[in-house]
C-alpha cells in the first residue's frame, strides 16, 4: 500500500493493507444521519470507518480514478471466506450514490457471523439489512447486504455455495429469482405481507414461517420439474448357438472364445468369412428354380469392439486355418521355384545342343543336292521340329511359377488386381483395423478403388484395371471378401458421414457379417490348451475348400458347367427351396416395413447373404462326409436363416447410432453430467458446472466422444432440456457487440439418480 499526496491505493496488495489508515467512524463523523446512525448502534465498535482520503483502486472498474470518497464512511465488503475485498463508501446526509470501489469480487457487508449455524438472510439494500439485523438482534441469523441491486444475483449465488441463502421476497418477485437463482443453494420465504410489515408489527419470525398462507421455495429443488430417466441402452443382440455351425467349426469357434475369453461372435464370424473366401468362385449357388439369379459364397465381415475387446486375438485365431494354407502355398512355391530353376539348367544346356545341332542340320539342308542320299536327306520340316522344341524350351523357361495367395492386407488396387488375376478364385482382404480402410475409399481420389471393392462383393463378374504406363488388366473373376475389426465410436463417426446422404452408395451394407456383441464380464485369466482335435479337423476343412475343383464337386452334386454358366453349381433341395422363397417373401415385407432406409437396404442384402451361407455349410457337411448330398440342404439353410436373424440384431444395435441418435447423444452427455455430481467440487471453481452452469462451447471444448460439433452438442442439450435435467437462460451481451448467449444450468434433483 503506497500513499499518494492525500490518495490511497488498494488492489495490488489487497484491501487489508489500508484498513488500518482509517480511523473507526464516531459519531459526529456520521453527521447526524439517521441510517448511518443505526447501523452504528447495532454493529461492534470500530465496524465504521471514516475514510478522509481520496481512493484510488489498482483493480476493478476505477483502476486510476481517484475516487470522491473524503469525509465518507466506509463499509467493508467481504466474500464468503471473510476476506475484506472492496469498500462501500457513504457519504452522510448525501443523496449521492454510495461509491464501490471494486464492483468486480462476489461480495457482501455482513452483519453477523459466518458461522455454519447462522441462517443467512441476502438483502439488496441497506436499509432492509439494517431493519432486519435489528429485528434478528438475539437470534443466530446473519444478513448480507448486496453492494447494490444488479450485484444481487451474483452475491446471492457467491455466498450459496458453501450454505442456504434465505431471501425474503414477494409473489411478483418470486419468478425473477426463481430464473435467476435455479438450482442454487437458496430458500426463498414469501409471506402474505411483506417481511418488512411483519418487523413493524414486532411479529416473530417462527411465527411468519408457520403461516399457511407463508410460502417456502426451495431453488435448490424444489422449483425443479423431476428429471425423466434417459436411457439409451444399445438394442439388445442374440448370440451363435450350436445348431447355427457344422460341429467342426463349432467346437474350434467355442474352443478358441473360451481361451481368449471373448464373445464366440470374434472368432465364428471372421472364420466363417475366411472359408468363404477360400472357397470363392469355384462354385455358386442359384437359389431359385427357374431364374438365373447366382451368388457367390464370398462374404464380407466386421467385429466391433472396443480396443480391449480382444477382438484382434480373436480375428487372429480365426485367420490361423487360412494362415496354414498361406504357409503350405509358400512351401509349395518355393519347391516350385527350386524345381523352375533346376529345370531351367537343364533347358539351357538342352537349348546349347539343340541350337547347335539346328545349325548343323542348316548347314547341311543348304548343301544337299538332288543327288542326296533320300535316307541321309533334311527337310525344311525336321530343322522347324527341331526350332519348335528350343522355343518350347525357352517359354517353359519364361513360365515362372506364381504363389497362390489367399489373404492380402493393405494393398492397391492395381496390385490387388494383379493378383486377383494370377489366382482365378479370389482373395481375401483382412484388414485388422477397418477405419482406415473405410477412410481410404471416402476419397475422391480413391473413387476406382471404391467402385473395384463394390463390384468384387458380388464375385460373380470380371473387371478390367487401368493400370498408369503398364496398359490395363482384366480380371475374369472379379471376387474380393473383406474383413477386419473396428471401435464402435470410429464407426459411428464414419455411419454418421455417410449414412446421411453424403455416399450412401451400400458400401457398408455389404457388410453383412457384421457383429457388435456384448462384453464378457472381466474374469480371470485363462490357460487353456488349444484342443488339437477341432484344429486339425478345421485345417484339413480348410484345405479340402482350397482344393475344390470341378471333379469334387461333381461328386458332390454339383451341376456342372456348360456354355451358360461357366461354373459348377447347387440348387436347394425341394424342402429348401420352399423355405428359401418364403422366407424371402418375410425378408421383402420386412424391408418395405423398415423404420429406417439404411436398415431396409441392409435387410435386402441378407437375400444374397443367407443362400451364400447355406452353399457354404452345405460344402463342410460334404467335405466331411465324402459323398454325395445333392443339392443345397435344409438343414444347412435353416443354420444360415438362423445366422440372418442373429445378425439382424447386430445390424440394429450398430445402426442404432444413427436411427436413435439423438438419445444416444442426449445419454453420453447425461453420463457425463451424473459423474460430475459423483465427485466433490470446490464449489469457488467458475469451471465448476454444478454451481456455475456451462454454455454450449464450453461442452463442445471438452471434445467428450460423440460431442465433438456442434449438432451433436446441441442435439443433447435440446433432449435434455426436454427431459428436465437442465434448464436455460440468455445470458444478454456486455454491450460491446457480443451476441446473446445461452448457459445451461444443471437440475439438482439429478443427484436422486446417483
Amino acid at each position: 500500500m503506497t500513499d499518494v499526496k492525500d490518495n490511497k491505493t488498494h488492489g495490488k496488495v489487497g484491501l487489508t493493507g489500508i484498513l488500518g489508515d482509517y480511523p473507526p467512524a464516531t459519531v459526529e463523523t456520521l453527521a447526524g444521519d439517521d441510517l448511518l446512525t443505526k447501523l452504528h448502534d447495532i454493529l461492534e465498535p470500530e465496524s465504521l470507518l471514516y475514510i478522509n482520503t481520496r481512493i484510488a483502486p489498482n483493480q476493478g472498474d476505477y483502476v486510476g480514478e481517484k475516487l470522491e470518497t473524503e469525509n465518507s464512511i466506509g463499509l467493508v465488503l467481504h466474500n464468503k471466506d471473510y476476506e475484506p475485498v472492496s469498500l462501500i463508501c457513504i457519504t452522510p446526509n448525501s443523496s449521492s450514490k454510495p461509491i464501490i470501489t471494486d464492483t468486480n469480487p462476489s461480495c457482501a457487508f455482513i452483519i453477523g457471523r459466518l458461522d455454519s449455524d447462522y441462517e443467512i438472510v441476502a438483502v439488496n439494500n441497506l436499509h432492509d439489512g439494517i431493519e432486519l439485523a435489528s429485528y434478528f438482534i438475539g437470534d443466530k441469523i446473519t444478513i448480507i447486504v448486496s453492494p447494490n441491486d444488479w450485484l444481487f444475483a451474483d452475491t446471492v449465488k457467491h455466498f450459496a455455495q458453501d450454505t442456504k441463502v434465505t431471501i425474503f421476497t414477494t409473489l411478483e418477485e418470486k419468478n425473477k429469482l426463481s430464473k435467476q437463482l435455479a438450482g442454487t443453494n437458496v430458500k426463498l420465504v414469501i409471506p402474505v405481507l411483506s417481511m418488512l410489515s411483519h418487523v413493524e408489527q414486532n411479529i416473530s419470525y417462527t411465527e411468519v414461517l408457520s403461516y399457511d398462507d407463508t410460502q417456502l421455495i426451495d431453488l435448490q429443488g424444489n422449483d425443479w420439474a423431476d428429471p425423466k430417466p434417459i436411457s439409451h441402452t444399445l438394442p439388445p443382440v442374440t448370440s451363435i448357438t450350436p445348431n447355427m455351425l457344422p460341429e467342426t467349426l463349432y467346437s474350434y469357434v467355442i474352443n478358441t472364445a473360451n481361451r481368449l475369453s471373448v464373445p464366440l461372435e470374434f472368432v465364428a464370424v471372421p472364420l466363417v468369412v475366411a472359408l468363404g473366401s477360400v472357397i470363392g468362385t469355384k462354385v455358386s449357388i442359384f437359389p431359385k428354380r427357374h431364374d438365373d439369379w447366382q451368388v457367390i459364397p464370398n462374404l464380407w465381415g466386421a467385429v466391433i469392439g472396443q480396443p480391449s475387446s480382444k477382438k484382434s486375438p480373436a480375428m487372429d485365431n480365426a485367420m490361423k486355418p487360412i494362415d496354414n494354407l498361406i504357409s503350405k502355398a509358400m512351401k509349395a512355391h518355393k519347391s516350385n521355384m527350386k524345381e523352375h530353376a533346376t529345370q531351367t539348367l537343364i533347358n539351357t544346356a538342352k537349348a546349347k545342343a539343340e541350337s547347335d545341332a539346328l545349325k548343323s542340320l542348316a548347314k547341311q539342308l543348304a548343301s544337299q543336292d538332288d543327288d542326296t542320299d533320300s535316307t541321309e536327306k533334311i527337310t525344311e520340316e525336321t530343322i522347324h521340329q527341331k526350332a519348335a522344341a528350343i522355343a518350347e524350351s525357352k517359354q517353359q523357361d519364361e513360365n515362372i511359377p506364381i504363389p497362390r495367395r489367399h489373404m492380402v492386407s493393405d494393398i492397391t488396387v492395381e496390385k490387388l488386381g494383379e493378383i486377383e488375376n494370377q489366382n482365378n478364385n479370389g482373395v481375401l482382404q483382412y484388414r485388422d483395423e477397418l477405419s482406415g480402410f473405410l477412410a481410404s475409399l471416402e476419397k475422391d481420389s480413391e473413387q476406382q478403388a471404391r467402385s473395384f471393392y463394390l463390384e468384387g462383393f458380388n464375385g460373380t463378374g470380371s473387371y478390367t484395371v487401368d493400370r498408369i504406363m503398364r496398359g490395363s488388366l482384366f480380371i475374369e473373376n472379379h471376387c474380393v471378401s473383406v474383413m477386419g475389426g473396428i471401435q464402435p465410436d470410429k464407426l459411428e463417426m464414419y455411419l454418421e458421414k455417410t449414412m446421411r446422404g453424403l455416399g450412401n452408395d451400400g458400401l457398408i451394407q455389404r457388410f453383412q457379417m457384421m457383429v457388435y456383441p456384448d462384453p464378457l464380464p472381466r474374469t480371470k485369466e485363462k490357460d487353456m490348451a488349444v484342443d488339437k482335435e477341432s484344429r486339425d479337423a478345421v485345417y484339413s476343412l480348410f484345405i479340402a475348400a482350397d482344393e475344390l475343383n470341378i471333379g469334387t464337386l461333381k461328386g458332390y452334386g454339383a451341376n456342372e458347367a456348360n456354355k451358360f454358366y461357366k461354373r459348377p453349381h447347387f440348387r436347394f433341395t425341394d424342402d429348401a427351396y420352399k423355405v428359401f422363397m418364403s422366407w424371402l417373401d418375410d425378408l421383402n415385407d420386412k424391408a418395405d416395413n423398415a423404420e429406417h432406409d439404411v436398415i431396409a437396404q441392409h435387410l435386402m442384402k441378407y437375400g444374397r447373404l443367407i443362400p451364400a451361407l447355406a452353399l457354404i455349410f452345405h460344402l463342410v457337411d460334404c467335405i466331411e462326409h465324402r459323398s454325395l448330398l445333392g443339392g443345397v440342404s435344409l438343414n444347412a439353410l435353416q443354420a444360415a436363416i438362423a445366422w440372418g436373424d442373429m445378425l439382424e440384431t447386430h445390424m440394429l444395435r450398430v445402426y442404432s447410432c444413427i436411427t436413435d441418435n439423438s438419445h444416444l447423444k442426449a445419454s453420453l452427455l447425461s453420463k457425463k453430467i451424473l459423474e460430475m455430481l459423483k465427485k466433490p467440487s470446490d464449489k469457488t471453481d467458475k469451471t465448476n458446472w454444478v454451481s456455475h452452469g456451462f454454455t454450449a462451447r464450453s461442452l463442445k471444448r471438452k471434445n467428450w466422444k460423440g460431442l465433438t460439433d456442434d449438432e451433436a452438442v446441441q442435439t443433447a442439450l435440446d433432449v435434455l432440456i426436454e427431459y428436465d435435467w437442465l434448464n436455460y437462460e440468455v445470458v444478454n451481451s456486455t454491450g460491446q457487440g457480443g451476441r446473446p448467449t445461452e448457459r445451461y444450468w444443471i437440475n439438482p434433483k439429478l443427484k436422486q439418480f446417483i
